[in-house]
């Protein structure tokens, strides 16, 4: 999800266009808690938050101690899955898009054309000649793959995304990464 430094510490967004990391990273696993710092917090700021990433967390705790080092605009909380089980099977109307079928993309996801080989394996449901879902990465590592999942409205609610998932994360573990997807605790249609 993020660029970090040789310190393992947070540096920006793992995206093309990246962005600002934020100012503290908390996973929770079945292993254990993974926690990662923005490279400008200072280490006495580290230690007094590292001792409140227990659970349950106290988030507005959380919110008061980084405001010592910056304003908090946004706080961003959700799950994240990965794909134990490779699926070698879904519907025949999804297909890899690459430079020759970009212009299935045109009418609903023209934004995705200029970035295909950066959010590679794309993967899209398609309906005639135009994509309605599309699975693509929204975030690469040596190592793994997030999924970004867009629905064209009017054809939600058809169980297309799904269909593009199970192709999308079929290729990337085919390229040797892990396929993840994550979202936000109020988004009960991408859950």
């Amino acid at each position: 999800m993020y660029t970090i430094n040789e310190q393992q510490r947070l540096i920006g967004i793992n995206e093309p266009d990246g962005g600002q990391a934020p100012a503290i990273f908390i996973g929770m696993t079945s292993a254990g808690s993974l926690i990662y710092y923005h490279e400008q917090l200072p280490p006495d700021l580290m230690i007094e938050l590292g001792k409140d990433c227990e659970l349950p967390l106290d988030i507005p705790k959380l919110i008061r101690k980084v405001e010592t080092f910056e304003p908090v605009n946004r706080v961003w909380m959700g799950p994240a899955y990965a794909f134990p089980e490779l699926s070698h099977e879904w519907n025949q109307k999804v297909q890899l898009i690459g430079q020759e079928q970009r212009y299935l993309l045109a009418e609903h996801f023209p934004e995705l054309t200029d970035y295909l080989y950066e959010k590679s394996p794309v993967a899209a449901y398609v309906i005639g000649d135009s994509a309605v879902a599309v699975c693509c990465s929204a975030r690469l590592s040596n190592h793994g793959a997030e999924a970004s999942l867009y629905t064209a409205p009017g054809y939600r609610g058809h169980g297309y995304a799904v269909e593009t998932v199970k192709c999308w994360q079929y290729y990337v573990k085919e390229r040797g990464r892990m396929p993840i997807y994550s979202t936000s605790w109020d988004n009960l249609a991408s859950q």
